[in-house]
Order: structure tokens, then sequence, then C-alpha cells
């Protein structure tokens, strides 16, 4: 068994099977990355054949059936590794609970709003490109900081219930208190506190302060709602840092102004194209230019990927502290991090380069020694 400090200890059992777990599905998800990558290069040499003079219906169909096409294909390549990584593993290591129909439903869903949502704006944006030539990327940049700012607000209140049943939490007592830390902490959440029914699917456990405005609401799963009232308060405190901190502004934004220079540079990408594999094929308002700013979001996503990861790490270690200063139990947080580690059989401590390229989150050992510091101080 391992510890760190005063704290609570994982069997060497539990972490040999959650590091296998975790190193699993990453090697599992890394190659369907690199596959799907691969199609969408396949995509960027390969052209149905240019239709001149489209009418802007026509462009927007145009774009709608490309992206569809490139989802579809990424789709096909990546199935069997999403059904090993997504169902086997989490079945074989007793974390799911969902039938193989009501996992393959949910990817048809899924893959339908992927296909309306994107579809649409890659029509809108190849119909940016033709009426407005001369100042098509500004435009389409900001339609596309519009777009992420839009789902933000909505997708608490339209896209999660298709997936998800939420009721108002039924502990009233559990939500006199958590309405309490909201007063305490000055939090303003218009929607309540909701429970939602994660067990239906899944034993991992989780909670979320989620939406924007009138549509931010406390969200628990179900299953959390075994934990004690002092993890649970402790759990919502951390979240509710992130609202006090305006860190999902903040995400939001740098994610924006990926988006921005993303568009930018992309109108190079299309113009080089053009001169070095052929101009009537890659030229603005044409089908390519949809894939040719997929790859440069791509690659543009991955380079900055790692300094987004420690911005939000350095949010984390905020919001823990925060938590150890508003919950009104001391250890309601390392407790709760324990348990969580362990329904959802995360690696305490994975290896240091999985961190920088791939967590959102520290390490658990280092959140709980971090932790055990603060509470001591």
């Amino acid at each position: 068994m391992r510890n760190t400090g005063g704290n609570p200890v994982f069997e060497d059992d539990f972490l040999r099977r959650a590091k296998s777990y975790q190193m699993r599905r990453l090697y599992v998800g890394l190659t369907s990355s690199a596959l799907e990558f691969g199609v969408l290069l396949a995509f960027l040499f390969w052209y149905p054949g240019a239709e001149a003079g489209k009418s802007a219906a026509g462009t927007f169909v145009s774009g709608f059936t490309i992206f569809s096409l490139i989802v579809l294909s990424k789709t096909l390549v990546s199935l069997p590794f999403d059904f090993y990584g997504g169902y086997m593993l989490a079945h074989r290591e007793n974390l799911s609970n969902q039938s193989l129909p009501g996992w393959l439903w949910d990817r048809c869903k899924g893959l339908a709003l992927l296909l309306l949502l994107g579809g649409s704006a890659s029509g809108v944006f190849l119909m940016i490109m033709t009426v407005w030539p001369a100042d098509w990327w500004w435009i389409a940049a900001l339609a596309s900081v519009l777009l992420v700012v839009f789902i933000s607000l909505i997708a608490p209140v339209l896209l999660a219930p298709i997936f998800f049943r939420f009721k108002p939490l039924a502990d009233e007592g559990l939500r006199e208190r958590l309405l309490a830390l909201l007063e305490r902490t000055k939090a303003k959440v218009y929607g309540g506190v909701w429970e939602m029914d994660m067990s239906s699917k899944s034993k991992t456990a989780n909670a979320a302060l989620v939406g924007w405005g009138p549509s931010r609401r406390v969200v628990l799963s179900d299953t959390l709602l075994d934990f004690t009232p002092d993890e649970i308060e402790a759990i919502l405190a951390h979240e509710i840092a992130h609202h006090v901190g305006r860190h999902i502004p903040a995400l939001i934004a740098m994610k924006s102004a990926m988006l921005v220079f993303g568009v930018y540079f992309s109108g190079y990408a299309i113009e080089w194209l053009g001169d070095w594999v052929n101009p009537a094929i890659v030229q603005p308002g044409e089908p390519a230019c949809v894939v040719v700013l997929w790859v440069v979001l791509s690659l543009l996503g991955a380079v900055v990927s790692p300094v987004f990861l420690v911005i939000s790490r350095a949010f984390e270690y905020r919001c823990d502290r925060y938590s150890t200063e508003y919950a009104e139990a001391r250890g309601g947080l390392s407790s709760a991090l324990v348990k969580l580690c362990k329904q959802n059989l995360t690696d305490p401590d994975p290896p240091g380069w999985v961190v920088a390229l791939f967590h959102s989150h520290p390490s658990v050992y280092d959140r709980l020694a971090r932790i055990e510091s603060w509470e001591k101080a």
C-alpha cells in the first residue's frame, strides 16, 4: 500500500488495476485518434468534384455533406476502439451498467447531434467564404466563437437530457445544506440542485456546477449520493470555486482565441494547398476548405493542449484550496477524492508525461498532499 503523509492509502491491488485500466484506455484512445487523423488527411486529397457558381444553398449542402462524410468515415474507423475502450473495458472492470443496445443508442444520438451541429456549422462556414470572399476569416471566426458560447449555454438544459434523466434533488436535508453553501459563498445559481441518473449507465460518480446565467445549476450524479454530506458539500465547494474564479469563461476565452487563430491560419493553408495541389480543388468556398480547417484546428489543438492543461490543473489546485476554506467539515474533500478515485478506478499516481499531455486535473496523490498541508496550516 502507498500513502502521502497522513492521507488515506490505496491497496496495491487497486493501484495495479487502476494503472492498467487507465493506460489501456489511453493507448486505445491514442491509436483511435491517429487513425481518425489519417482519415482526415485522406479526405484532404480527395474531392468529389468542383462545382463552379454554386448557389448559397448549394454551398451549405456541400459543407454539410463533406463534414458528414468525414464524421461517418472516422466513426467507422474508430468504432472498434471505442467499443473496446468505452464498453468492454468498462464492463470488465465493473464500471458500467449499460447494455450493448443502450451503448450503441447513445453513440447514435451523439453522432446525430454532431452531424446536425457540425454539419450546419460547416455549411455556414462555406457560405461565409462564398458571400464575403475578402472578409470571410474574421466573420467565420466570430461565428465560431458565438457557436461555442451558445453550446455552453444550452448544453446543460437541452443537450444533456438527451442522454440522462434529471430531477430535483430528493434529499431535502442535503439540498438545504448545499443551498446554504451556495448562499455562504455568494454563488448565484438560478437553476437549483438536480440529480442525474448516472447509475442507469455507469457506476462512476461525478458532480458539477454547469451552465451560464439562468441555465446555471448544480448537478449531482445519483451514484454520488452514497457519499457523506460532508464529502458532497466539499465536492460542491470545489465546483463553486470554478464559478467564483470565472474559470469556465476563461477556458472558453482560450478556446475561442485558438479558434480565431485557427480560422485565420487556415486561410494561408488553403492558399498554399491551392498552389501546391490544385487551385480548382482547394479554393475559398469549396468543400475541401472544411477539411483544411479541420486539419489546422486539430494540429493547433495538439500544440496548445499542454498549455491549456497546465492552466486547468492550476485552476483545480485553487478550487481544492477554496473547498478546504468554505466546506464546514475538515477532511471532507480528501475523503471524497479517495472515494471518487476508487469508484472511478482512477490511477492516483499516473506517469508525469501522461499528466502533462492529457490530464486536466493533477494526480490524486498530489492533490491529497496539498490539501493536507492547507488543512494543517
